[in-house]
Formats: structure tokens, C-alpha cells, sequence
């Protein structure tokens, strides 16, 4: 079963057990929405309980499972990211639960293998893998239909494309197209283009953000994801550098979104974006203005002195990741 049709599902049988398996993230997230959405929103911290990793419990979960639940008619059980290999006596444990379920409770097992290997006969497998390109434009399109959006059909393939096939970020865009185009303009191939960042504008970003969170795992990763796919470090450098002018350019200047506009090369739309971006990162990091013109005159020096030949691409771009870390966002 493809996450995509968990909902219609839920409208004619709601299983036990569920195996989500997959490398998309976005549409992990988007399938355990779902299932949240089986709880009521005011008692989901009475009836959905999380258990993540492999120093889980098994007796714990399976405990987990067994309550009634005492505020409505299911409990709801997360597993995450458990591939620990079972003993005999736990995957006994697990078929001993699987023949007592109590009724109306949910158990969702994550990237679970080898208890989804335990409860085989018992497990509905969900698909959360990246789709076809057919797939996700059908999902786009109904989705559209459905808020009865105006579109033209060679957009929506574009919108895949620009999102890498990530499901998540495809929802994140089509929810910023759809509040800024509403049902009177067509959503076209310019509509995505002056809208919908490429995955490597979005990619950097999310660098960025993390960095700001103090997050550098998550920052290191997300790099590492456009180095291996084929980005240049040049183009990498020239986005950041270009993400950090519009910034404080938005920042400091006096003219109105007119002269913005025209001056930075984006549409009204992606300048109220990046202005919600902005005043979010205020709000987290002080003397942010200052950290801004920083980071904007180095990153401009580094342009300069790579396209003069006096570093490669790859060190302008490690010496832009050092900066950026060590002085321009740490808390």
C-alpha cells in the first residue's frame, strides 16, 4: 500500500498493525499524519505514545499497547528506527500480542525490519518510498482539483522536479502556491518559477536555519546531500551568497516591495516568503543584522577570490561552511 491511500483506507478498515518502510521522509511524515489524525486533537497526549531507537523496550511498547485506552476508543503507538536484532523470547512476546490485541489500539512501526519480520502475518506494509514522476503529478493535480486551483498541466511536473521529489517539500510548496495564487490566476510554468524555489535555494535555506539552531549534524547532512547529487561547490557558494543579499537587502532597505522587487529579481509572492523567513530568524538570533553584513562581505570576498584563482571552488565552499558555523549564527 502506497501512503497516498492510508486516508481512503481509514474511510473502510482500520488495521492493527503497520509496517512504514521507506527513504522519504516527507512521506513518512505525511503517512503518520494520518494516523494522528484517528486521535482526537485533545487527547492525543492521553492516547499517542512515541518510542524511538534501538534501546527501546519491547516489554515496554507491548505494555504500551495493552492499556485501554480511558479517553476514547484507541491508543495509538509509534515505533521509530528500532533494527536491533530479536531474541526469541521477544519475538515470542510480540506473536503472543499480536494473537491478544486489544481492541482499537494502533501499532506503527517506522523503519521497524525486524519487528515488521516478527509480526509478518499480522503487518499492513506501507509504501513511503519516493514515487514516479506520474505519481506525484496525479497527487498535485487532485489536489488542485480538489481546491478547485487553476493550472496549467506542464506546471505540475515542474513542481516535482524543482522539489526533488520530496514529498515533503512538494507539500510545503503546493501549500504556499495555493495561499498566494487562489482560485483566480492560473498556475502556470512562470506562477512556479517566480514561487517555487529550486531544491537548491530550499536546500540552502534549510542550511542556513540550522545552522541558526545550532543544529550542524542537520546542516553537514543537507550539504552533503547537494554534494553527492551532482551540485557545484561554485553554485552552492553563489546561492548562499545570493540568499544572503536578498536578506539584507530586505533588512535595510527604505524603498517600498516595488523597488525590492525589481532591484532583487523576485515577485511579490517570494519577497513576502522571505520576509516571514527573516522575521523568524530575528526573533531567534541576536545582533542579527550585524551577523547578516558579516557573513554577506565574506561570502562576497570568497566569490571573488575564487573566481580570480586564488582557492578552488571546494575550499571557497569549506571555508563559507566554517564562517558561517563558527562566528555568524552560533548561539
Amino acid at each position: 500500500m502506497q501512503a497516498l491511500q492510508l486516508k481512503q483506507t481509514f474511510k473502510t478498515n482500520v488495521a492493527d498493525i503497520y509496517a512504514l518502510s521507506g527513504d522519504d521522509e516527507g512521506m513518512i511524515l505525511f503517512a503518520l499524519e494520518k494516523f494522528y489524525a484517528l486521535i482526537p486533537s485533545d487527547m492525543r497526549d492521553y492516547c499517542v505514545q512515541k518510542f524511538e531507537g534501538n534501546d527501546v523496550s519491547q516489554n515496554d511498547v507491548i505494555a504500551a499497547l495493552s492499556y485501554v485506552s480511558m479517553f476514547g476508543d484507541r491508543r495509538l503507538v509509534i515505533v521509530e528506527d528500532y533494527s536491533k536484532k530479536l531474541s526469541l523470547q521477544e519475538s515470542e512476546a510480540w506473536l503472543d500480542y499480536a494473537d491478544n490485541i486489544v481492541e482499537g489500539n494502533i501499532l506503527v512501526l517506522v523503519n521497524c525490519p525486524t519487528i515488521k519480520s516478527a509480526l509478518s502475518q499480522y503487518v499492513v506494509e506501507v509504501d513511503c518510498n519516493k514515487m514516479g514522476l506520474l505519481d506525484y503529478v496525479n497527487y498535485i493535480q487532485t489536489l488542485f482539483n480538489y481546491y478547485k486551483i487553476k493550472y496549467d498541466k506542464s506546471a505540475l511536473s515542474a513542481i516535482v522536479n524543482r522539489c526533488n521529489k520530496d514529498f515533503g517539500k512538494i507539500n510545503n510548496e503546493l501549500n504556499k502556491i495555493m495561499l498566494y495564487v487562489g482560485n483566480d490566476i492560473v498556475v502556470d510554468a512562470g506562477v512556479i518559477e517566480d514561487i517555487v524555489a529550486t531544491d537548491t535555494e530550499t536546500q540552502v535555506f534549510e542550511f542556513i536555519y540550522a545552522i541558526q539552531d545550532g543544529d550542524y549534524d542537520k546542516a553537514m547532512g543537507i550539504m552533503d546531500v547537494l554534494l553527492k547529487r551532482g551540485d557545484k561547490p561554485s553554485a552552492i557558494l553563489a546561492t548562499l551568497t545570493l540568499t544572503f543579499k536578498r536578506m539584507f537587502a530586505i533588512m535595510t532597505s527604505d524603498g517600498g516591495e516595488d523597488f525590492l522587487c525589481e532591484s532583487l529579481g523576485m515577485k511579490k509572492n517570494a519577497l513576502f516568503m522571505a520576509k516571514k523567513k527573516i522575521d523568524a530568524t530575528k526573533r531567534k538570533v541576536s545582533g542579527f543584522l550585524g551577523k547578516l553584513k558579516d557573513a554577506l562581505y565574506y561570502l562576497y570576498q570568497l566569490e571573488f577570490d575564487f573566481k580570480s584563482g586564488r582557492i578552488t571552488q571546494d575550499n571557497a565552499l569549506d571555508l563559507a561552511i566554517i564562517h558561517l558555523m563558527g562566528k555568524t549564527y552560533a548561539k
